[in-house]
C-alpha cells in the first residue's frame, strides 16, 4: 500500500499521555497527531488508532508510521488557495475586486501588520485556517526522525526512504520560513520538555545559516530518495530524487541573488548579540554552487524522463498547429501527470482555481457564477513579447508603424488575427502582433475562448470573450454588480482547461494538479546560473532559452534580437542577457507562483535588471475602465490601485506576542 499525499482533510486527535512514561523514554511530550481521511480514488490507511497514549504506540508499527509520515506532508501550504499562497497573488502579476478577502493581495495593497500578520506562516493561521504554521510542521518532522527506528516491520529500503522524504519536507519547511522572514531560529531537534526559560528563548539564526543547514538536509536525502515513485497511481506526489535535486538547485538561484547576496540594505541589521542576521558580503561563489545544483538536476530530470512538454492534438480535434500551440500554456499546467511537471500538489483544488480564473464567456458561466478573484493587470500583458519574440518596447516594427506608441488606442480586427481576436472586433492594438503565450495565457475583451463547453469545437467555432459592462446579455464576461467581475478587464486563460464548462449552469472542471516545479522552470534557472558565471553568455546560455522559445514558436534569442530589437547587440552582454532571462521567466511561467520571489530575489537595494520588486510596486496597478459599456469608454487606461513598497514589506513581521515571550527574537527591519 502506497502513502497517499492526496488527503481531503485531518482530524486532530488529542493525545491523553501517561506523563511519566513519556518522560521517562523519551524526554518529551508528544501533544498532537494528525490522522488523515484520504480523498478521491487513491488508498490510505483505513485504520486509525484509538487511544494513543505514548510515542511507543505511535512507532509501534509500519502502518502507525505510515500515517505519521502523511502528517509530516499535511503541513505543505496550498499553492492554489488566496489567502494563502504569496506565491500566486502577492505583487502586481495578478490583482482582484476582492481585495478584502484576500489576505496576499491585501499585503500587497495594505502592507502586513504585527498584531495579527496575514498568512502567519510563523504559528499558523493569519486569516487562513488551514495554514498550521510551519515551526510546528517542524517539530512534527523532528518527531519522526527521532522516533522511525522504533518501527519493527518496517524494511531497510523503505525506512531510507521515508526518512529522506521527512528531511526533504524539514528542509522545504525551513525553506519558506526563510522566504518570508528572513533568518529563522534553526529548528534542527526538539526542546526536551524540561528545558530551562533560557533554552527555550531561541535567537535567529544568521540567514547564511539557515540556507546551508536547508541544502545540508537536502543533501543527505537525495541520495536515498528514489528517481520515480514506486507506484504512479497511489503514491503521486510523494517526493522524489528529480524533485528534491530540483529544489536544491532553485534554492541557490534565490541564494546567490542580489537579495540574498551582499544585500548591503541590512548590513546595519543585527540582533541583540551583535549577530548580523540578513547581511553577508557578496560571494560570486554562491552563482557557481547554484550552477552545480542546476546542472545536476537537470541531468537527474532527463535521465529520469523528464523533458519539455509540447501539446498534441488529440485524434478528432481539427485545429492548426497555430491553434495547437495558443493551447499549449494552459495544456501544459491542466494536463496531470505530464512529463514536464517535476513536483506537483496533488491536494490542489483544481475548481477552486478555475473558478477565480475564467471570464463568463457566456450566459452559462455567468449562471454558474464564476467568481473571477484572480485577474491579470495591464502591466502583466505588457510583459508579453511581441509577434517577433522582442519586447513590445523594444520591437522595430512596433515602432516604425507606431503600434507601441498606440497601444491604447482601439482597432478592428481582421482575418490574420481570426484565432485570437473575433474578427471585426474592435480591441486595443497592444492585443495585436503577440507572441503565442499572451494569447494562449490571458484573456481580454474580444479574445477567442477555445472550448469551455463547446460541442465539436473548432477554430470557427469559439467563445468570445465581451467584457464591456451594463449588459449580461451581450456582454456576460462584463461588470453587472459589485462582485465576479474583472478589475483590470483582462482574465487568467493558462490556468484553465479547455474542457472546463459550465452547462446549464453548473460548472464542471478537468482536474489537474498544481505544478510547483517544472523542466522550463529549471533549464531557466540554469541559464540565468550560466548568465552570472560566465564573462559574457554564449552558446550555452542561450541553447536553455532557445528550447523554451522554440516551443512556443519565437526565433531564437540570437535572430529575435539581431532581426526586431531597437537593442540588436543586447543578447551579447550579461546585463543585457539577463534582462532577457527575467522576462523569459515572466512569460513562460506566468500566474504559476514565481513572479514576486523571482521579483524580489532579483532586487538587491540597487535596481540589477528590468524586473525589480522596488520599481514594480510602486508602480500604479492599471487596467481598463471595466465600467464602460460601449468601445470608446471601456478603452481608457484607469488605475485600480495604488501601491507603496519599502523595504520593511521586504520580509514578513513577527508576531508582536512572540516577541513579548521571546526576548531574544529580534523583528524585521522597519515593523
Amino acid at each position: 500500500m502506497g502513502l497517499t499525499i492526496q488527503f481531503s482533510e485531518c482530524i486532530i486527535l488529542v493525545l491523553t499521555c501517561h506523563f511519566k512514561k513519556i518522560v521517562m523514554k523519551n524526554n518529551y511530550l508528544i501533544l498532537f497527531i494528525l490522522l488523515f481521511i484520504v480523498s478521491s480514488c487513491e488508498n490510505f490507511l483505513d485504520v486509525v488508532p484509538e487511544k494513543v497514549g505514548t510515542i511507543d504506540y505511535v512507532f509501534r508499527d509500519r502502518r502507525s508510521a505510515e500515517t505519521y509520515l502523511a502528517t509530516c506532508y499535511s503541513y505543505m501550504p496550498r499553492h492554489e488557495y488566496q489567502g494563502q499562497s504569496p506565491w500566486r497573488f502577492m505583487g502586481d502579476e495578478i490583482t482582484t475586486y476582492y481585495r478584502n478577502r484576500n489576505n496576499d493581495v491585501k499585503i500587497t495593497l495594505e502592507g502586513n501588520n504585527v498584531s495579527s500578520p496575514y498568512i502567519n506562516f510563523w504559528d499558523g493561521g493569519g486569516g487562513v485556517s488551514s495554514n498550521k504554521g510551519l515551526f510546528r510542521a517542524l517539530r512534527t518532522c523532528n518527531e519522526f526522525l527521532d522516533n522511525i527506528d522504533m518501527v519493527r516491520d518496517l524494511d531497510s529500503y523503505e525506512k531510507s526512504r521515508w526518512i529522506a522524504e521527512v528531511k526533504f519536507l524539514k528542509a522545504y519547511y525551513h525553506w519558506v520560513l526563510v522566504q518570508n522572514y528572513g533568518a529563522i531560529p534553526l529548528i534542527k531537534e526538539n526542546l526536551p520538555i524540561f528545558a530551562s526559560p533560557d533554552e527555550v528563548k531561541v535567537f535567529r539564526d544568521p540567514l547564511h545559516e539557515c540556507i546551508d543547514y536547508i541544502i545540508s538536509l537536502l543533501d543527505e536525502a537525495i541520495p536515498e530518495l528514489p528517481e520515480k515513485v514506486d507506484a504512479e497511481v497511489t503514491e503521486y506526489g510523494r517526493i522524489t530524487k528529480p524533485i528534491a535535486a530540483s529544489v536544491k538547485a532553485k534554492i541557490l538561484v534565490h541564494a546567490a541573488s542580489p537579495f540574498y547576496n551582499g544585500n548591503e540594505s541590512y548590513k546595519n541589521f543585527v540582533d541583540s548579540r551583535g549577530i548580523q542576521l540578513l547581511y553577508s558580503p557578496y560571494d560570486a561563489g554562491r552563482w557557481e554552487r547554484a550552477l552545480t545544483a542546476c546542472k545536476e538536476a537537470i541531468e537527474i530530470c532527463e535521465k529520469a524522463g523528464f523533458f519539455l512538454y509540447h501539446y498534441n492534438i488529440p485524434y478528432g480535434l481539427n485545429i492548426s498547429d497555430s491553434t495547437r500551440i495558443i493551447l499549449q500554456p494552459s495544456r501544459i499546467v491542466t494536463e496531470k501527470m505530464n512529463p514536464e511537471i517535476i513536483w506537483s500538489q496533488v491536494t490542489v483544488d483544481s475548481k477552486h482555481v478555475q473558478f477565480d480564473c475564467i471570464p463568463a464567456i457566456s450566459g452559462d458561466f455567468r449562471t454558474a457564477r464564476v467568481n473571477v478573484e484572480a485577474t491579470p493587470t495591464l502591466s502583466t500583458a505588457e510583459n508579453f513579447y511581441s509577434s517577433n519574440g522582442v519586447p513590445i518596447e523594444e520591437d522595430i516594427e512596433w515602432e516604425a508603424k507606431d503600434w507601441y506608441a498606440n497601444r491604447y488606442q482601439v482597432t478592428t480586427a481582421d482575418r490574420k488575427h481570426r484565432l485570437m481576436i473575433a474578427e471585426n472586433y474592435q480591441t486595443a492594438q497592444l492585443h495585436f502582433n503577440r507572441e503565442s503565450r499572451f494569447y494562449g495565457s490571458i484573456a481580454f475583451d474580444g479574445s477567442r475562448w477555445f472550448g469551455g463547453g463547446i460541442v465539436n469545437p473548432s477554430e470557427d467555432n469559439q467563445f468570445t470573450v465581451k467584457a464591456k459592462a451594463g449588459d449580461p446579455t451581450n456582454n456576460p464576461a462584463g461588470r453587472n454588480g459589485q462582485q465576479y467581475y474583472s478589475p483590470t478587464g483582462y482574465f487568467i486563460r493558462k490556468l484553465v482547461s479547455q474542457n472546463t464548462v459550465a452547462p446549464n449552469g453548473s460548472f464542471t472542471e478537468e482536474k489537474y494538479f498544481w505544478p510547483l516545479m517544472r523542466l522550463a522552470d529549471l533549464y531557466l534557472l540554469y541559464a540565468e546560473a550560466l548568465n552570472e558565471t560566465k564573462a559574457a553568455p554564449d552558446a550555452e546560455v542561450y541553447k536553455y532559452v532557445n528550447m523554451i522559445r522554440e516551443r512556443a514558436g519565437l526565433k531564437s534569442v540570437e535572430e529575435s534580437w539581431t532581426n526586431y530589437s531597437k537593442f540588436p547587440e543586447k543578447f551579447k552582454s550579461k546585463e543585457g542577457m539577463r534582462d532577457i532571462i527575467q522576462q523569459e521567466r515572466i512569460i513562460e511561467l506566468a500566474f504559476e507562483g514565481n513572479y514576486y520571489y523571482d521579483t524580489r530575489r532579483w532586487s538587491g537595494g540597487l535596481r540589477r535588471g528590468r524586473y525589480d520588486i522596488m520599481t514594480q510596486l510602486n508602480t500604479p496597478i492599471k487596467g481598463w475602465n471595466i465600467d464602460g459599456t460601449d468601445t470608446d469608454e471601456f478603452y481608457q487606461i484607469k488605475t485600480v490601485y495604488t501601491l507603496e513598497f519599502g523595504l520593511r514589506d521586504y520580509l514578513w513581521p513577527i508576531k508582536e506576542s512572540n516577541l513579548t515571550q521571546n526576548t531574544n527574537l529580534t523583528q524585521n527591519p522597519g515593523w
